[in-house]
């Protein structure tokens, strides 16, 4: 299997790191050529080695639980990692496909096909599986042609979203490499679609393959009381970042340009990729309070719509005492904190500022909000919102199970076409009731996790604050026996319809062509 990332920080990292987990669980060998840097903390993961022409290196071995065997190898590309979305990594020099030089990608491909072709010829595995349509199947393909080793292609959204097409190159390198798949699988019907969109002549090869949750790590039950104890200290955001924000806002930047600047400084006085530093007490506090308890988690980028969540969220509030709990990492996250603190303290000047220059603030081109509208109403309703609203920077997958049974309710308001809403799936498993925007994979997952609901889970994108609001606060004057059916459904078709080891399983049969 290649992966060119890690095992957490995204939707498609998780989902390659719970899909080997199942794959080893069911008793599979597996060669995963990845970049995690540590796969040895990682419970199914049995070796640790590097791979390229010149062979492989070990550099870890230990044993596992599982009747399975998965071997992690590095490819060794050097310093360079190039990404679908812009973030940073830590001891990586990073740089988005599109911004590469043509010698650069070359290098890319070249160092990961010679890598390929070595794990290839030393595990002896007859099939293949690629992440990812660009430059996965490619990579495979030119790697595993002369071997005779067939491959499936699994087609996560972000690369063809923001790299395929959106460049004539990318998109002819991506045709190129799924016209040599045996199989296309898609995370949803509606990525299936996309597809078939983009390259009609692979339609006939492309199926629809859903995401899947560990059912047995997200559980109801799995809600642990030590865990605030456990999240204080490390190297995130803490104090001192919270008093640069209420600063910036005394002194009241005067342009986008200008506000983007100073949140940008604050950003880069912290470790973005670790929770904060006081997330433990701030839980603590918010546990203790009254009133529902409202989630988001995923990434904080514009795109992802959580500036939509806090719109709706000051009417949540008003009409039923509810707090949210923002769980996640992201280059627009300064920027939710300053619209945060503009709403609950009346600001319109910040407001209004923020509202503005939206998409500038995480490092992109000025351009308002979207689905944001900064009436004078939303402020009255806003007032003292702040005090209820936690940001606490990323949990990964351990810790997060851990909480989200704590929540009443949890949304995922991406304003961008989703391949399928996996984080949806893993606080449905927790007993959540998750909330979708109705558009793309997430309507379609909302469809799985809501068989037998009296409501819909997935909220109409026209006046999409407006209507998120409504369902929220009709969610929550539910009476308390219709709310308790509802996590119960919502668990139960989780563990029907979208568990790993189902999954797992049927992939095998396509790696063999039994399907």
């Amino acid at each position: 299997m290649t992966h060119g990332y890690m095992f957490s920080g995204s939707g498609s990292n998780v989902y390659v790191q719970n899909l080997c987990r199942a794959l080893v669980r069911g008793g599979h060998e597996v060669h995963l050529l990845c970049q995690e840097p540590d796969p040895l903390s990682y419970d199914f993961v049995d070796a640790h080695a590097t791979a390229d022409a010149g062979g492989t290196g070990v550099l870890g071995e230990r044993s596992t639980p599982y009747p399975g065997r998965c071997v992690v190898y590095n490819p060794v590309i050097g310093d360079l990692l190039p990404v679908y979305v812009y973030d940073e990594y830590p001891g990586w020099r990073v740089k988005t496909f599109l911004d590469l030089t043509q010698e650069e990608l070359d290098l890319y491909l070249e160092a990961n096909a010679a890598a390929l072709e070595t794990v290839a010829r030393e595990s002896g595995a007859p099939a293949a599986v690629t992440n990812h349509s660009v430059p996965g199947p490619l990579i495979a393909r030119r790697a595993l042609g002369g071997l005779g080793v067939p491959y499936v292609s699994i087609v996560h959204g972000s690369c063809l979203q923001y790299v395929a097409r959106r460049s004539p190159l990318y998109m002819e390198l991506a045709r190129e490499g799924l016209a040599g798949a045996r199989r296309i699988l898609a995370l949803s019907r509606h990525s299936a679609g996309t597809i078939a969109e983009d390259f009609p002549h692979l339609a006939g090869r492309t199926i629809s393959f859903p995401g899947g949750v560990d059912t047995d790590l997200f559980r109801p039950d799995a809600l642990d009381p030590a865990l605030p104890r456990e999240l204080r200290g490390g190297a995130g955001r803490g104090p001192e970042q919270a008093r640069a924000l209420l600063e910036l806002q005394e002194r009241g930047p005067e342009t986008p340009g200008e506000l983007a600047e100073r949140l940008a400084s604050i950003a880069a006085t912290y470790d973005a990729r670790a929770h904060d530093r006081d997330a433990g007490e701030r839980l603590e506090r918010l546990f203790a309070a009254d009133g529902p308890l409202v989630v988001y988690v995923g990434k904080l980028i514009h795109s992802k719509g959580v500036h939509v969540l806090l719109q709706a969220f000051a009417r949540v509030r008003r009409r039923t005492g509810a707090r949210l709990l923002v769980v996640g990492f992201g280059t627009f996250r300064e920027a939710l904190q300053a619209l945060t603190l503009a709403l609950g303290t009346g600001d319109g000047r910040l407001l209004s500022l923020v509202a503005r220059s939206g998409r500038l603030l995480e490092g992109g081109v000025e351009a308002p909000l979207e689905h944001f509208e900064p009436g004078p109403g939303l402020l009255r309703e806003a007032e003292g919102m702040h005090e209820d609203v936690e940001f606490i920077g990323p949990l990964y997958h351990e810790d997060l199970a851990r909480l989200l049974p704590a929540a009443e309710v949890s949304v995922v308001p991406s304003i961008f076409p989703e391949t399928f809403g996996l984080v949806a799936a893993e606080e449905a498993a927790s007993g959540v009731v998750p909330f979708v925007a109705n558009h793309s994979g997430l309507s379609e997952a909302a469809a799985i996790i809501g068989k037998g609901l009296p409501f819909p889970l997935a909220v109409g994108m026209e006046d999409f604050g407006e209507n998120l609001a409504r369902a929220l606060i009709k969610y929550l004057g539910l009476p308390e026996e219709e709310r308790r059916l509802s996590r119960e459904t919502v668990r139960r078709n989780c563990v029907e319809h979208l568990g790993w080891e189902r999954l797992a399983g049927r992939l095998v049969r396509l790696c063999a062509g039994e399907e």
